[in-house]
């Protein structure tokens, strides 16, 4: 058994040492970046994507030991970032590598004095490549570096979320009675279920004659989302796709391309409806106090000028705060 286990070690020996005896000194790995984009923005921050791609030339794999980056926002240093070492590069290949990092409004402000009256900062990034060397060459070098200056034009974003007009109109007497009839709810009068109804969305509290999640009625919900952004940069955005939910329940979920582009002010609006089986405790006691806490997440593609991009970029909402409903 142990002559058996002696031999494949032999050949890999051996087939490493030929490896390292055909290794071309005057190779070198080479780094490049091929991509450098804005990947995605939020109201509360926006992710940069850098792609790397690595050559290798040699007949072994080699192992990346880092990336570090140092941020500028208007010449001013912002932070500094490492990727942690592991990422490997085949033998003779290229890999390509994908790294985001997410730069933080709110902390853009404290270097920027003049940030609300900018309309785009300058984001320079100082990218620092470091890829070792096999062992057969560090006699002659231990590893290679490589170094990038990047620049790109960022949008400056300081906005508000608040919901206006919500309205929920109240279900006409057929509506009650096709509701009614699908529930197999024969001896219950329409007249007084749509009363009940009418009572619940003008915020009183009537007599319950039947469990508003009993029944499948449809719902029709309005209301604006409406963004101010406090600072000189246009957006336009060009639809929503949401989920909107009110005091930690979902109430409806959707796609709309009404929307209103103002300088600084913008309203999505939102048609959708409901089913009567969503009046849970939580949203009932929104309709009865007049006001409810609401949460909104969803995305939009937005389109900035074009020296920050000309493509339209994935806008992401992830919001909360209190509505009143009319």
């Amino acid at each position: 058994m142990k002559k058996i286990f002696i031999i494949p070690v032999i050949i890999f020996t051996i087939a490493s040492l030929l490896s390292c005896a055909t290794m071309n000194l005057n190779q070198r790995p080479s780094a490049e970046i091929v991509n450098f984009d804005i990947d995605s923005i939020s109201l509360r921050d926006i992710t940069l994507l850098f792609d790397v791609e690595i050559r290798n030339p040699y007949p072994i794999p080699l192992k990346l030991n880092e990336i570090t980056s140092v941020f500028y926002i208007e010449n001013k240093q912002f932070f500094k970032t490492a990727t942690s070492s592991g990422m490997r590069i085949r033998a003779g290949g290229k890999e390509l590598n994908r790294f985001k990092v997410t730069l933080k409004y709110a902390d853009m402000v404290k270097i920027v004095r003049d940030y609300t009256s900018k309309e785009s900062l300058e984001c320079l990034v100082d990218m620092t490549i470091v890829i070792p060397l096999p062992d057969a060459l560090k006699n002659i070098q231990r590893e290679v570096t490589f170094n990038y200056k990047l620049k790109k034009e960022i949008p400056v974003i300081m906005p508000q979320i608040s919901i206006r007009n919500f309205t929920v109109a109240k279900p006409s007497k057929k509506e009650i009675e096709e509701a009614l009839a699908k529930a197999r709810q024969k001896n219950l009068s329409a007249s007084a279920v749509q009363n009940m109804f009418g009572a619940i969305l003008d915020g009183k509290n009537p007599a319950k004659v039947i469990d508003p999640s009993d029944l499948d009625l449809k719902l029709k919900v309005n209301f604006d989302i409406l963004m101010k952004n406090r600072t000189r940069t246009n957006l336009a955005f060009k639809d929503l796709n949401y989920d909107f939910m009110v005091n930690k329940s979902r109430l409806v979920d959707g796609y709309t391309t009404n929307i209103t582009n103002r300088s600084s002010e913008y309203v999505l609006g939102v048609s959708n409806d409901f089913s009567s089986k969503a009046l849970g405790k939580s949203i009932l006691d929104a309709f009865s106090k007049g006001k409810g806490n609401f949460a909104l997440k969803g995305y939009s593609m937005v389109k900035f000028p074009d020296k920050i991009k000309k493509d339209p970029v994935k806008f992401t909402f992830d919001e909360n705060g209190s509505f009143d409903i009319k």
